[in-house]
């Protein structure tokens, strides 16, 4: 397992003057919080699984994390995979299941305030796609998160990203993204039967769960849908808008933060 962050960081450079006016300023900011009052939104830090206080191996990009998070502000950027080196440092977890821990935390932390009450999440994607397992755990869990998730498109929704993206309780893009809705790629590989096996059942998720889905979170009829079969079909924010994709073009980026 690759080592924590704090793990690299040279013993030198914890002794540097600089290093440590920094961390003791990012703890004396932690520490000046005081305790939740009864009702109130407890810190995420602890019901997310991450560190409770802070310490001088907390680096400014981390400490950064943990307070969009507390924010409940979320990130869904490059390629969705089952493992994502980036968040090694919380132990080798995908960021999807990262994010779909986040959703679990949120819903607990918000039981027994209304829904219209609860502060949203918000989900920032930027991804070209990826694992169709991964993504629609992420799926389910916006799905059936009582406190609602607004997604907003921040780059590109393509392929599984896409169908993340139109799963928001709330969908937003900024201008000039890019949308892309299409088949997918098989991953089938091995024994002639085990390939023919693999390709049925992803013909089958096709049609009972993909096509479901977007057909469910949009405007799109299903002969339209059909006639898209293989077709790499590109949208701009305009376009979503029209099939019902996306529920607002952000013109006001206070909207979003």
């Amino acid at each position: 397992m690759p080592r924590r962050k704090a793990d690299r960081i040279d013993r030198k450079d914890k002794e540097s003057s600089g290093y440590r006016e920094s961390a003791e300023r990012m703890k004396k900011e932690a520490g000046s919080k005081a305790a939740p009052a009864k009702g109130h939104e407890p810190s995420l830090l602890g019901l997310a699984g991450f560190e409770t206080r802070l310490t001088v191996a907390c680096d400014t990009e981390e400490y950064s994390r943990i307070k969009d998070t507390e924010d409940r502000r979320l990130y869904l950027y490059g390629m969705i995979e089952s493992v994502d080196m980036d968040w090694c440092s919380y132990g080798c977890a995908s960021m999807v299941s990262k994010i779909v821990e986040l959703i679990m935390a949120f819903n607990r932390a918000d039981q027994g305030i209304p829904t219209d009450k609860r502060k949203p999440i918000r989900l920032y994607i930027n991804s070209p796609g990826g694992e169709l397992t991964e993504g629609f755990a992420l799926i389910s869990a916006i799905e059936s998160s009582k406190t609602p998730v607004w997604t907003i498109n921040v780059g590109q929704w393509c392929s599984m990203a896409f169908l993340i993206g139109i799963a928001g309780h709330k969908r937003f893009s900024l201008p000039h993204m890019t949308f892309l809705m299409h088949e997918g790629t098989s991953g089938a590989y091995g024994a002639a039967t085990k390939v023919k096996e693999q390709i049925d059942f992803e013909r089958r998720f096709e049609e009972e769960v993909v096509k479901k889905h977007v057909l469910a979170h949009g405007t799109m009829s299903e002969e339209y849908y059909d006639s898209l079969e293989r077709v790499e079909f590109f949208m701009l924010p305009e376009d979503a808008l029209k099939h019902g994709f996306i529920d607002e073009i952000v013109i006001d980026i206070d909207d979003i933060l």
